[in-house]
């Protein structure tokens, strides 16, 4: 009966702002008795820390490592050379994987696989897919809002808006269905800065974005009451969207205790729990929180305007620094002391800080983020008001949406301490209610979304079931 199940196989863009929301749509869905295979890469694989217990926890859940067909020495950096290289080297891979697993139903070691969940950064697995005749749905991993830019691309270069040869990145953009008092220029995809929008490169970049729509349907983790201006103007260009989140949220109120077992288990980065006891000494809603995430870049100076403009807040702050934070071209620099170890008494500089745990922490009070996704979402649901320093891709959008649309937070316009610090101040004590008023009511929507009849639980229902349908048909 078991090998009955239908099977889902999932498989993620390799980096960690990627893996963490598709690991906890497969965790739910093994939750709800669908067979999983979670396909990473062995590069990916090796770094993930702790799997055994993620097995142990999820008896649905398996892990698929497979070759993605690069050298060991490629630096596997998300550029566009990195996606040439997956499509052309990592797709007979994942072909060969797919065709693997067949073999294993057979030998009746696992059901046969019903579909795929794919990263939709992602779109080899879509002509695999599409080869093998298996269904497929494609899964987002940022906001609804930045995904409707790509798909509204075509209307404007038609109306004008790009190319543009002019430096004003904060022109709005107006006319642009779902998006009004949202776009402006520096919150457009990186291929919308390209100068020639008529050059291959251009072309290519924008076919293997919108490719996505040739899927099953779109998987996208946000909540209705969040992007409601956008996502119907989103499912013009979909057969089905399940907008299915916040995901971290759900999947802690399905698994109730074993929350706490699993938060860091996704994680490409060994976490510091002596953040946590540091905390624990702080007053109620006095610490600020940074942390720029996985990819954004920094230079050494911007770094310690930053530690300048946090010591001089008078806050204490807790602060993630990883070494790949840092410009590669300045990776050989000495790291200057100040960033290192921090102030002896009001701050605490760590690698890697268990993210989910820290924002829930009654001592803190801020985030200051390079604005991704999951760490606005996280941000949201812990009813944290946000300062925002966007680095690219869809950051400058969701900055923009925290500041001016649910208002919920700052933008930083500028890097100089002076700057850096009257925006935690303005968060943390001036316009300290305005914000946690906002957060409070977004938040409650998130819950409400999750919840018995909500919108995101409904349509996790949906998905399941079309799921299963597919399965019948088998």
């Amino acid at each position: 009966m078991e090998h009955q199940q239908p099977h889902v196989v999932v498989h993620p863009l390799p980096v960690q702002g990627h893996i963490k929301p598709l690991l906890c749509l497969a965790q739910l869905l093994s939750e709800d008795g669908l067979y999983v295979s979670f396909v990473i890469t062995h590069y990916t694989h090796k770094r993930l820390v702790n799997l055994s217990a993620l097995t142990t926890q999820f008896p649905n859940l398996h892990f698929e490592p497979f070759s993605d067909g690069l050298p060991d020495d490629h630096p596997r950096c998300l550029n566009f050379d990195f996606f040439v290289d997956i499509k052309t080297k990592t797709k007979p891979f994942f072909k060969d994987l797919l065709l693997s697993l067949d073999t294993k139903s057979e030998k009746g070691l696992s059901p046969p696989v019903t579909c795929v969940i794919n990263d939709g950064y992602l779109s080899y697995p879509l002509d695999v897919a599409e080869e093998l005749k298996i269904p497929l749905f494609t899964f987002i991993a940022h906001g609804a809002c930045f995904l409707l830019t790509y798909y509204s691309i075509p209307k404007l270069i038609e109306e004008g808006h790009i190319p543009f040869s002019d430096d004003n990145m904060n022109l709005e953009i107006n006319g642009i269905a779902g998006l009004e008092g949202v776009l402006r220029r520096k919150n457009l995809p990186p291929a919308c800065m390209m100068k020639e929008v008529t050059s291959p490169l251009f072309r290519q970049y924008l076919d293997e974005t919108l490719a996505m729509n040739r899927a099953s349907g779109l998987i996208i983790n946000t909540f209705d009451d969040l992007e409601v201006q956008c996502l119907p103007h989103l499912a013009n260009n979909f057969s089905k969207v399940y907008s299915i989140g916040p995901l971290h949220v759900f999947l802690n109120s399905k698994i109730g205790n074993r929350s706490h077992l699993i938060a860091s288990h996704a994680s490409l980065w060994k976490v510091e729990q002596n953040c946590i006891a540091w905390l624990d000494s702080q007053p109620l809603k006095s610490v600020v929180y940074v942390s720029f995430g996985t990819l954004a870049k920094r230079s050494i100076s911007q770094l310690l305007e930053f530690w300048h403009g946090l010591v001089n807040s008078g806050h204490p702050f807790l602060w993630v620094i990883h070494p790949d934070v840092v410009l590669d071209e300045e990776r050989e620099n000495v790291m200057p002391e100040e960033l290192q170890k921090g102030p002896k008494d009001n701050g605490c500089i760590v690698d890697w800080a268990p993210q989910e745990e820290v924002l829930a922490h009654k001592a803190v009070g801020g985030f200051v983020t390079h604005c991704g996704w999951n760490s606005t979402l996280e941000s949201i649901m812990a009813r944290i008001p946000l300062i925002c320093w966007p680095y690219t891709n869809d950051q400058n959008i969701n900055a923009t949406l925290v500041s001016k649309v649910w208002r919920i937070g700052v933008e930083l316009e500028g890097c100089d301490r002076q700057t850096i610090k009257s925006a935690i101040r303005a968060v943390m004590n001036g316009r300290k209610e305005e914000f946690q008023n906002s957060i409070d009511k977004i938040a409650k929507c998130g819950l409400n979304g999750i919840g018995h009849g909500g919108s995101s639980n409904q349509n996790l229902e949906f998905l399941v079931e079309d799921i299963k349908k597919i399965k019948s048909l088998e």
